[in-house]
């Protein structure tokens, strides 16, 4: 190792450091939807471009200094976070390998963790700041795998306590980046006078320093990019948060339903304009993708719907990290809302007239709540979500309308084309709507769908 591999490696360690808190900052603006824009695939690879090349450098750095346990730590550790990045990436692409993840997690935690060990028993600990690097990769890796255990087997995952501590503890990797970059600058202080100008190939020199250029210039152009999108997605976060602050209003504010077991939900219950208690309404169950924020109860709220349309609209609020059935990873709640509809003491409600919607999460909750409780619910309008195709046969008598993106990369198409394939084949009549030049953001093509709200309020449950 001369001078001029130990200012490139310092550069690219400089470079991880940036986009790890570059990242932090846009994740905390705007949350897991920041993975989905289009922008984040390219910043994800340019930053994994980065790590891996300053990994690669460090694993020089241990080899030239003989520090055996933590090269050869070191390269496990490289190859197990590089495996679960793949399956990030693949995960975000609508990929089959998300169920993975997890695992792919747990075993990258532990590699880190032995990584830490190497850095804090072996020979490398005669370096203060490698020293210091490895005890607080220890400290972080040991608090975000023993949330992963906790979470995993006390069922406690969805906490926002838990969450927080994970998000937060997941973010302060940076600072390891920084004590590692520490011990280099110390290291070339060292060097300096001494002349090593023959010391390693100059053309690796130079291949490295190109790459740096390279991916640094990528790495701005994409992160520009990222922060573009990001401002975007934050501005729709915040327009999103409103309207939810608007059916809270009109419903007068939350309630709460306790099931037998004194579990709790939160919903929103809106009556029918001039609504008449001596009438009955149909109920039409909005299925939120987070917080009250339900596009379909936005629609059917505006004055001309409320008058075309009399109906009550229920939408129950959707905890961070849980849904409504159908997507793994996620605690369902689907039992706990159809139980809170179930006792829903209204007489205004007519029973045989109860629908369900929903997008993207609440799309999925609508197929599951139709397939796990057929008799309940008169129609349906899942959007952007899939369903249990075993579960097909039980729902042929329900009048389905589905609603999908052709190019949609967070919920592949294949799930709502094999759903209706599947009530098909079981002899039932759905219909769906697929948009050959839309993504998973189809909720203003739905909303303009001629006859949408004619044909769901003409569904009656026999």
């Amino acid at each position: 190792m001369n001078k001029n591999l130990y200012i490139i490696l310092i550069l690219f360690l400089g470079l991880s450091v940036a986009c790890n808190i570059t990242n932090s900052i846009f994740y905390l603006q705007a949350g897991v939807p920041m993975l989905r824009l289009h922008a984040y695939n390219t910043w994800f690879i340019m930053a994994n471009i980065a790590f891996t090349i300053g990994s690669i450098l460090l694993l020089k750095y241990y080899y030239y200094r003989n520090y055996l346990f933590a090269f050869f730590s070191g390269i496990i550790g490289v190859i197990t976070t590089l495996t679960q990045s793949a399956i990030l990436y693949n995960a975000l692409a609508g990929g089959s390998l998300v169920v993975y993840y997890a695992p792919a997690r747990f075993i990258s935690l532990s590699a880190v963790i032995l990584y830490a060990i190497s850095l804090i028993f072996s020979e490398a600990r005669k370096r203060i700041w490698l020293k210091l690097a490895g005890i607080s990769s220890a400290i972080i890796g040991a608090v975000l795998l023993s949330i992963l255990i906790y979470s995993r087997y006390a069922h406690l995952v969805n906490t926002n306590i838990l969450a927080k501590v994970y998000q937060w503890t997941a973010m302060a990797g940076w600072l390891v980046l920084v004590l590692f970059i520490m011990n280099f600058l110390s290291e070339l202080k060292l060097l300096k006078g001494v002349n090593t100008s023959n010391k390693g190939p100059k053309a690796i020199e130079s291949i490295f320093g190109l790459v740096w250029i390279i991916t640094f210039v990528f790495t701005v152009l994409s992160g520009a990019s990222l922060a573009s999108e990001n401002s975007t997605e934050v501005y729709w976060q915040h327009y999103n948060a409103q309207q939810a602050q608007l059916l809270v209003n009109l419903a007068g504010g939350p309630k709460v339903f306790f099931d037998s077991k004194r579990d709790s939900l939160h919903y929103l219950l809106i009556k029918p304009l001039d609504f008449n208690p001596k009438k009955k309404y149909p109920l039409v169950v909005c299925l939120p993708y987070g917080g009250y924020e339900a596009a379909a109860a936005e629609l059917l709220t505006v004055d001309t719907n409320r008058r075309l349309y009399p109906a009550f609209i229920f939408v129950p609020y959707c905890l961070q990290g849980t849904g409504w059935g159908g997507i793994p990873g996620t605690y369902d709640r689907d039992s706990l809302a159809c139980e809170a509809i179930s006792a829903l003491a209204d007489s205004g409600i007519d029973v045989n007239r109860r629908y369900v919607t929903g997008v993207s999460r609440g799309g999925y909750g609508t197929w599951q709540f139709i397939c796990k409780r057929p008799n309940m619910f008169a129609a349906a309008i899942p959007i952007s979500g899939g369903g249990n195709t075993q579960l097909a046969s039980k729902i042929v008598n329900i009048p389905v309308w589905a609603f999908h993106g052709a190019k949609d990369k967070n919920v592949s198409v294949s799930v709502s084309r094999d759903m209706i394939a599947a009530i098909k084949k079981a002899g039932g009549h759905p219909r769906y709507t697929e948009f050959p030049d839309q993504e998973h953001n189809i909720w203003d093509p739905v909303s303009r769908t001629p006859g949408l709200l004619a044909w769901l309020f003409a569904q009656k449950r026999k």
